[in-house]
């Protein structure tokens, strides 16, 4: 009997030297360099938001009752967010410097690891895919030994142990997806690095029908820049960018630029093409490519609107330009040529 009551004393002694496990998430931290006014942390999820006080010394701890494990948002800055993995129980410690969070931030404490491992995700997909005009640019070989490399890093990652399960499969979900789009669009921006760069040639249309008569070809632009919109009348995001469009040749106007609206309509869509100029009042010289679709297809668009602009000499400036809308960018593509 009293060797049993030993044993129980004994068992007992272990339990209570084992981590008690809360019913809450813990949260604390200290974080240098921040903003006078960046004195708050908003947590976010799904029908749940809550934000945590920081100190003027940038120290912060509270406590967050979640109902389940999930996905949270994190806005530290303005400027900065990311996601976390929250489980009951968790106990983590935030540390990391406000000047550069996205390099420096790292957690330590009950949940590291899988926290840890969503902050290096978003690290190594940054590196891959920051820099997609040098990445694409590679030939197929070197760009798929690229992609099979990180496939494997982050697999590695994936397949430790400490990982948290859900997270794990999500994240392998999301590593296939990633992985399949990166992939498909080898092709299309392989060309736009190669084919398409900056002080190539020009693919040409010729003998497009204009709408004020006679037809025009891109050699007649020749000695100006030519900024080219490809459109068509069921294109609900052409449509769209019109409105900005005339804006843009009314401030460019008398400048050594001409705006070209090349349709893609069908034959069988002539007078709506016709009727789509003097409803919406469109300027720039319109064109019509009914039935030759060649230009198109060597730029290899397949989804409009797209937007080109090519030099006095026929040179593509970008294949790919900014559209109207985007005021700011394509504001500084024309200052970076003298217009």
């Amino acid at each position: 009997m009293k060797q049993f009551i030993a044993i129980l004393l004994i068992a007992a002694s272990f339990i209570s030297c084992e981590e008690k496990i809360n019913d809450f998430v813990s949260i604390s931290g200290h974080i240098d360099n921040l903003e006078a006014n960046d004195t708050l942390i908003k947590v976010s999820a799904t029908k749940y938001s809550k934000t945590i006080k920081v100190d003027s010394d940038g120290n912060f701890s509270d406590t967050l009752h979640i109902e389940k494990p999930n996905f949270y948002s994190f806005s530290l800055t303005p400027t900065t967010r990311f996601t976390t993995f929250l489980t009951t129980g968790d106990n983590l410690k935030l540390e990391g410097d406000a000047k550069d969070l996205n390099n420096t931030l790292a957690f330590k404490g009950r949940g590291e690891f899988t926290n840890n491992y969503l902050l290096t995700r978003v690290k190594e997909v940054a590196l891959l895919s920051n820099n997609t005009s040098e990445l694409y640019a590679l030939d197929s070989l070197e760009f798929n030994k690229k992609m099979t490399d990180f496939e494997s890093k982050m697999n590695s990652l994936l397949n430790n142990k400490k990982l948290d399960s859900t997270v794990a499969v999500r994240e392998k979900q999301g590593l296939k997806g990633y992985m399949k789009s990166m992939i498909s669009k080898y092709n299309k921006q392989h060309a736009m690095q190669t084919t398409f760069a900056k002080g190539k040639a020009s693919p040409k249309f010729v003998n497009f029908e204009n709408y004020k008569g006679g037809t025009t070809s891109l050699d007649d632009l020749k000695g100006k820049y030519v900024y080219i919109d490809v459109w068509a009348t069921w294109c609900r995001p052409c449509l769209n960018q019109i409105p900005a469009l005339k804006e843009l040749e009314e401030e460019y106007k008398g400048k050594n630029i001409e705006f070209v609206s090349i349709s893609t309509d069908k034959p069988n869509k002539h007078e709506a093409w016709k009727n789509m100029i003097v409803s919406k009042a469109m300027s720039g010289i319109q064109l019509y490519a009914g039935a030759d679709q060649s230009f198109m297809q060597e730029y290899q668009i397949n989804s409009i609107p797209r937007f080109i602009f090519i030099d006095t000499k026929g040179n593509i400036i970008d294949a790919n330009a900014p559209r109207p809308s985007q005021k700011e960018a394509i504001t500084k593509l024309f200052t970076e040529v003298g217009l």
